[in-house]
C-alpha cells in the first residue's frame, strides 16, 4: 500500500517519466476542455446530446475496426487510432443528426428521441463490438480499453493527438464563449443580436464531438460524458454567473484528469476512465454538502435558522397577549 501512495504521489508530481508526464499533461488538458465546454452543453439543457454521441460512437468504433480489417492486407497491424476515431465521429454525427430530425419531424420529445437513438446505436455497437472480438485483434487495436479508458495503452503519439485537439477545442471555445453564452440563455435575443443560432448549435455540437473523440482512449468512450457533466454541475453548486462557472469547472475537469490518470499510472491495472469519474464525483458529493448557497449543510442550517426564528416569534407574541 506504501509503494503504491509512493508511485501516486510520484506520478501526480510529474516524476513519473516523460511519457507518464505528456499523458498527464495531455489528460490535464482533456479535463478542462470538458469542463469548459460541458458548462454550455449544461446551460443549454443539451448534457444527454453528449451521452448519445458517446454511446452511438460504440458502433462506429467496431465498424472502422471491421471495414479496416477486411481491407488490410493480412498479417498486417491491425491497430489505427486515425481510423477507428473517424469511424466513432462518423456514428456520433449520425446519432445526433438522427436526435435532431426526430424532434423537429415528429412528436417526441427531446429527451425520448435521445434516449431511443442512445439505446439503438448502443445496442448495434455491442453486436458489431463481438463480431470484431470473434474476428480477431480487437485485443491489438484497443478496443476494450476505449470503452472504459486506459492510459497505460497510450502511446506518446496519441497523447499528443489528445493534448493538441483537447487544447484546439478549449480554444474555440473560449473564443466564442460569448456568443456560446447568449445562445445558452435565450435564443431569441441571440437572434437580436444578429447571431446564427443554428451555426452556434451546430459549433456546440462540434466541440462535445471533438471533446469526445479526444478523450476516447484515456476516459473511454462511455465515460467521457461524465467529464462534461459532472464538472459543470459541482461548479454550479459554487458559482452562479458564467464566467466564474467556467473556470471553476474547467477547474474541476482538470483537477479529476490530474488525479484520476496519476492513479491510474501508479496502478496500471485500474481503468483511467473509471479513476477520473470517481475522483469528479467525490468533488461533487463534497460541493453538495459543503457549497454556501446551495449545500445540503447550508440548507439544513437555513432550515434551521428560520425555524429558530419563527418559534422566537412565537414566542415574543404569546407574551405580548399575556401582558
Amino acid at each position: 500500500m506504501g509503494e503504491l501512495v509512493a508511485e501516486w504521489l510520484r506520478a501526480l508530481s510529474f516524476g513519473g517519466g516523460f511519457n507518464t508526464n505528456v499523458v498527464l499533461c495531455a489528460a490535464i488538458l482533456l479535463g478542462v476542455a470538458a469542463g469548459t465546454v460541458g458548462v454550455f452543453s449544461m446551460l443549454r439543457k443539451e448534457s444527454l446530446v453528449a451521452d448519445a454521441f458517446a454511446h452511438a460512437s460504440l458502433a462506429g468504433v467496431a465498424a472502422a475496426f471491421l471495414v479496416r480489417g477486411a481491407l488490410t492486407a493480412e498479417g498486417s497491424a491491425p491497430r489505427s487510432m486515425e481510423v477507428l476515431i473517424l469511424g466513432a465521429g462518423v456514428s456520433g454525427s449520425l446519432a445526433v443528426g438522427a436526435i435532431g430530425w426526430l424532434t423537429r419531424n415528429t412528436r417526441l420529445t427531446a429527451d425520448t428521441a435521445t434516449a431511443a437513438v442512445s439505446s439503438a446505436s448502443f445496442g448495434l455497437g455491442i453486436c458489431l463490438l463481438s463480431i470484431a472480438r470473434r474476428a480477431g485483434g480487437a485485443g491489438q487495436a484497443g478496443l476494450d480499453d476505449l470503452i472504459f479508458g486506459s492510459a497505460a495503452s497510450m502511446t506518446r503519439a496519441d497523447a499528443w493527438t489528445m493534448g493538441i485537439l483537447a487544447a484546439l477545442t478549449l480554444t474555440i471555445t473560449l473564443v466564442a464563449s460569448k456568443p456560446l453564452t447568449a445562445i445558452a440563455f435565450s435564443d431569441r435575443y441571440a437572434r437580436t443580436t444578429g447571431l446564427r443560432v443554428p451555426a452556434m448549435e451546430a459549433l456546440l455540437a462540434a466541440l462535445v464531438a471533438a471533446v469526445t473523440l479526444a478523450g476516447m482512449q484515456a476516459v473511454g468512450m462511455l465515460l467521457i460524458v461524465a467529464l462534461l457533466v459532472i464538472p459543470p454541475a459541482t461548479a454550479r453548486l459554487w458559482a452562479r454567473r458564467v464566467p466564474p462557472l467556467l473556470a471553476l469547472s474547467a477547474s474541476i475537469g482538470g483537477l479529476s484528469a490530474w488525479t484520476g490518470t496519476s492513479l491510474s499510472a501508479a496502478a496500471p491495472n485500474a481503468p483511467t476512465g473509471a479513476l477520473i469519474v470517481l475522483t469528479a464525483s467525490a468533488l461533487f458529493v463534497v460541493s453538495l454538502a459543503a457549497a454556501p448557497e446551495r449545500g445540503v449543510i447550508a440548507g439544513l442550517l437555513r432550515r434551521a435558522r428560520l425555524r429558530r426564528d419563527a418559534n422566537a416569534a412565537a414566542l415574543r407574541a404569546r407574551d405580548a397577549r399575556g401582558a
